[in-house]
């Protein structure tokens, strides 16, 4: 097999694009409710994908909102065998937003809310009454 300079550019082109993609260019979401969640039907696959998270204890309240390209879709999800309720999802490269509903939280997964750096090697320092840094 002979490769050519042509083939040989287009690999190396091809190549470059998909280093320079992100590789974790979008932000899973967490969806939980005292209810339960069942029945979920997604508008666009091609945008995001959803499915219930398993636990031990099989509450089946909680779902994961795993976003594959940058768009916009809705997905429905049946509470407690009643209740149809709609969620909106607008995927961008750095964030996923998910429009709040009543009675849901809605927690990002690869963003915690606040990043704290510690010293493990250092003991901990007492300062203003109870508390207490690294």
């Amino acid at each position: 097999m002979k490769i050519t300079s042509r083939k040989f550019k287009s690999f190396f082109m091809a190549l470059i694009l998909m280093i320079s993609m992100p590789a974790f260019g979008f932000e899973d979401i967490i969806i939980t409710n005292n209810g339960r969640l069942t029945d979920i039907k997604i508008e666009n696959h091609e945008i995001i994908d959803v499915f219930p998270l398993i636990t031990i204890m099989n509450d089946k309240n909680t779902i994961i909102v795993h976003p594959l390209k940058e768009g916009q879709s809705n997905f429905s999800v049946l509470k407690n065998g009643k209740k149809i309720t709609t969620f909106s999802v607008k995927v961008e490269t750095d964030k996923t937003i998910i429009d709040s509903v009543n009675g849901f939280d809605i927690l990002p997964i690869d963003a915690p809310p606040g990043v704290y750096e510690y010293e493990l090697d250092l003991p901990p320092i007492k300062v203003q009454g109870d508390k207490w840094i690294n």
